[in-house]
């Protein structure tokens, strides 16, 4: 990552931790450091050694932030990592998309998520005209197409993943899937 990439990231996570409700938050629980270690899309890292050293409960300030958060404009979702471990969500399309991007060990404090067509465009002075990786159908969908053998041309209206392309090739050479698979063969593919 470039030094001048880096510098524009920094100064959107020093803004968001000067945001009047964050300023709030941190002025109430007694913080005048920033709060916000770091901000990776999705995902905001707050700083736990300063968390720590004033007494706090990281859950809490989490929880806190979440709710600070959920107040901006643009702002469709922002969950807290707590939740996250703890399977404390709403079992919706959304919640199940960001709980498939969430590791425990290395995914942040917080998952952000912007509304449908909003995304961070400004990186102090960057302009990009996109973004990927949202939760939003528009961001998700992969095309799978299989070709050849004799296949004829269909449509497969109902939900698939790119997940099944392994079992369905598998299943199709008669060979057993790979370990780590975990879609499902397409039986379009192999009732030909």
């Amino acid at each position: 990552m470039s030094a001048a990439f880096t510098t524009r990231i920094i100064s959107i996570q020093k803004a968001l931790d000067k945001a009047p409700a964050i300023a709030a938050l941190k002025k109430k629980s007694g913080i005048d450091e920033d709060l916000i270690e770091a901000y990776f899309q999705p995902y905001i890292y707050l700083n736990p050694a300063l968390i720590r050293s004033k007494g706090l409960d990281q859950a809490e300030i989490e929880q806190a932030l979440v709710e600070e958060l959920m107040k901006f404009e643009g702002v469709a979702a922002a969950v807290s990592s707590s939740a996250l471990r703890n399977d404390a969500l709403p079992d919706t399309r959304l919640m199940r998309s960001i709980l498939r991007n969430f590791h425990p060990k290395r995914s942040g404090d917080i998952y952000l998520v912007l509304e449908p067509n909003v995304f961070i465009n400004d990186f102090d002075g960057l302009v990009v005209a996109s973004s990927h990786g949202s939760p939003w159908r528009y961001d998700t969908h992969v095309p799978v197409i299989f070709a050849g053998a004799g296949l004829e041309p269909q449509r497969v209206t109902r939900e698939i993943t790119p997940y099944d392309i392994a079992p369905t090739l598998a299943n199709y050479l008669g060979i057993k899937s790979p370990s780590a698979a975990i879609g499902n063969p397409l039986i379009e593919v192999l009732d030909y």
